[in-house]
């Protein structure tokens, strides 16, 4: 388990990166390198998700301090979004980080972090 923690942080970083590349440029060589890369997103979402579903909201926040702008900019991406299995995943993603009656403020920033922000 420790050496997937370690595996799915530097993913993180790279990804985290990633989508913020993304989420900056509109050019056509971004949104084929988004296509590009969007089979090995979708499996890092998948890990994401099974390393959130375990943790608490401290250690969410903790290990994954940017968890909501990587997920907000995920949201954002139409080329993420197009395909149901990535809009799938990442709404399991954003589902770990809701809790109806927060507990502690790790819950409830996470749950800050879910809310709908005017487009």
């Amino acid at each position: 388990m420790a050496q997937d923690s370690v595996g799915l942080s530097s993913d993180y970083q790279f990804w985290m990166q990633k989508v913020s590349t993304w989420d900056q440029a509109s050019t056509v060589e971004t949104q084929q390198d988004t296509c590009l890369h969007l089979p090995r997103f979708q499996e890092f979402l998948r890990q994401m998700y099974e390393a959130l579903k375990e943790m608490d909201s401290n250690t969410v926040i903790e290990r994954f301090p940017t968890i909501g702008q990587l997920l907000a900019k995920t949201c954002r991406n139409p080329f993420i979004l197009a395909y149901d299995e990535s809009q799938k995943i990442l709404i399991w993603c954003l589902c770990c980080l809701i809790n109806k009656e927060p507990q502690n403020s790790g819950d409830s920033k996470l749950n800050s972090w879910t809310r709908v922000w005017p487009v």
